[in-house]
């Protein structure tokens, strides 16, 4: 498990919006976003965890959360943005 904080974040919302439809993101939750959450993958394509990116509505703080290779059985995808939603009001107000 990995959890980054960029503060300040130095790119774009543009680089973002580009980000998220790369890794075929999906929205994060209202209360949780912005940001996005899409699956760790392998180099056979085999899903292998999750991660999310949040960041401040002006995109001058990004938050980064990658689960990779975690408990058996978990969803990696719900626990990534659970940790957003409880690290944004932390970390990125």
């Amino acid at each position: 498990m990995s959890i980054e904080l960029y503060n300040p974040f130095d790119s774009t919302l543009e680089s973002l919006e580009y980000t998220q439809e790369k890794d075929k993101g999906i929205d994060l939750p209202s209360g949780a976003g912005p940001g996005y959450s899409a699956p760790i993958k392998d180099a056979d394509g085999n899903v292998v965890g999750a991660k999310a990116l949040a960041w401040t509505q002006e995109g001058k703080k990004l938050l980064s959360i990658y689960i990779a290779r975690g408990a058996p059985g978990r969803d990696h995808r719900a626990d990534v943005i659970e940790f957003a939603r409880q690290l944004r009001s932390l970390l990125l107000s």
